[in-house]
């Protein structure tokens, strides 16, 4: 197989510094063949096109980018409460988008009222 058929749909992993990410280490407790993803950790300086500075609880490693990975993190609920004062909101988590949904949308109700 051709090399450009090959890494057709390959990207390049590029993070920033202050990036939070997951580290792919050996698990220690089985055989060498398992590996973990452990973290976040973020990232510090960056060495090369290809390798990153991570500090690691507490530790920085110099890690190539094929064993990192973006950190998401989940959200599992929010709260809005429309008393809070604009330095209490500075420090709060920032909400990039609201959803309304109406008492007349049946699709999104699944029959329940």
């Amino acid at each position: 197989m051709p090399r450009s058929r090959y890494n057709l749909r390959t990207r390049d992993k590029t993070f920033s510094v202050g990036e939070s990410v997951l580290v792919l280490t050996p698990d220690s407790t089985s055989s060498k063949v398992f590996s973990r993803w452990k973290g976040p950790g973020v990232v510090r300086e960056i060495m090369s096109k290809n390798s990153y500075m991570v500090e690691l609880d507490g530790v920085r490693r110099h890690i190539h980018a094929d064993k990192l990975r973006k950190y998401h993190v989940q959200v599992d609920e929010i709260c809005c409460d429309p008393g809070v004062t604009a330095a209490a909101a500075a420090t709060a988590a920032v909400v990039g988008h609201c959803a309304i949904v109406h008492y007349e949308d049946k699709d999104f109700l699944g029959g329940y009222r």
